[in-house]
């Protein structure tokens, strides 16, 4: 939704953290590098070569110099691409509190991003259910 407003910089290390985010668990799953390929799309950069990530440290130097508001897309993304699955779990949510933490964003800013998502994802699954 947002991922269009990163600099270039900040998206290709965002690919990269999409990527780590969904094999956080040690499960990635087709829907999360679907959603990944549909970000690239947002982003308006060719889909990213799984072989291509580039490490954690090089993300977070990305991030914890990026605008405020930048830290807070990744980090509001990164979590829809965590629940796409129906599944957020104590591994993918570690992933994320320490991204998050290591970028200089605390738990606050992952409670209100996670139910922003959160309510987003109900007020989707309420539309749907009212079209049938």
């Amino acid at each position: 939704m947002f991922l269009n407003r990163l600099t270039l910089a900040e998206k290709e290390a965002f690919v990269s953290l999409a990527v780590h985010a969904a094999n956080a668990n040690g499960i990635a799953e087709d829907k999360e590098y679907e959603i990944i390929e549909e970000y690239c799309k947002e982003m308006g950069i060719s889909f990213f070569d799984a072989k291509n990530v580039i490490d954690m440290d090089r993300i977070i130097n990305v991030f914890k110099d990026a605008e405020e508001m930048h830290k807070k897309i990744a980090l509001l993304e990164t979590l829809g691409l965590l629940y796409a699955d129906g599944s957020y779990d104590d591994k993918e949510k570690k992933f994320v509190t320490d991204y998050a933490n290591r970028i200089g964003l605390n738990d606050s800013d992952v409670e209100i991003q996670d139910g922003l998502i959160n309510r987003y994802l109900d007020l989707i699954k309420e539309m749907c259910e009212t079209l049938q």
